[in-house]
């Protein structure tokens, strides 16, 4: 499929989740696809999440190579930080230090301003399309680290998935990413592994 064609998904429960989630079939080479490759996607990505600051994130120029880069690298970063947390690792402290100092370095770039008799929060001058993408994505992680919720992280457990969720199923027992791909694919893995008598 096109990246052009493909449709993000937003089914994990958390911002940062599901901008982790933009790398396809993680735990398999063979079939693992990065859908943030060129500054389109990214910008395709931020529409479809509906991120507050879309009119500035596509206004101008598209991120540049550096940027996509910093973009990818945060989220392995965060894809680091919370494949530890759903496999009950330790989180590796240096990678958690990275994403605290990207959530400092967007934080650093806003403001409280007012605007007729209201104060909300502003933009700096020379802040960048990356600041306006990234901090919501590292505000939803950060807080969602240190919540109790971040006991509900958990791991696809199709074999080739990799992708993160919350499970806020009532007896917690959500075992794929989405019963329309995961979950069906490895419903019709079983019965067909049973019609063989394989299992």
């Amino acid at each position: 499929m096109d990246n052009r064609e493909y449709r993000y998904q937003f089914v994990a429960g958390n911002l940062a989740l599901d901008f982790v989630n933009t790398v396809a079939f993680r735990a398999d080479p063979g079939k693992k696809k990065d859908h943030l490759q060129h500054a389109e996607d990214v910008h395709r990505w931020a529409s479809q999440a509906q991120l507050p600051d879309w009119g500035a994130i596509n206004s101008g120029r598209l991120v540049g190579t550096a940027s996509l880069r910093r973009i990818r690298a945060i989220r392995e970063q965060l894809f680091a930080v919370f494949r530890a947390v759903a496999a009950d690792d330790p989180i590796p402290a240096d990678t958690l230090a990275q994403v605290g100092d990207a959530l400092h370095d967007c934080s650093a770039k806003r403001c409280l301003s007012i605007e007729g008799a209201e104060v909300r929060w502003a933009w700096r001058p020379g802040a960048r399309r990356t600041d306006y993408l990234l901090y919501p994505v590292l505000t939803a992680a950060t807080d969602l680290l240190t919540s109790v919720s971040c006991s509900l992280v958990r791991q696809c457990e199709d074999a080739g998935c990799g992708w993160l969720f919350l499970d806020r199923s009532n007896a917690r027992s959500r075992r794929w990413c989405s019963m329309a791909d995961c979950g069906n694919r490895n419903k019709a893995r079983k019965h067909y592994r049973r019609e063989a008598g394989l299992i």
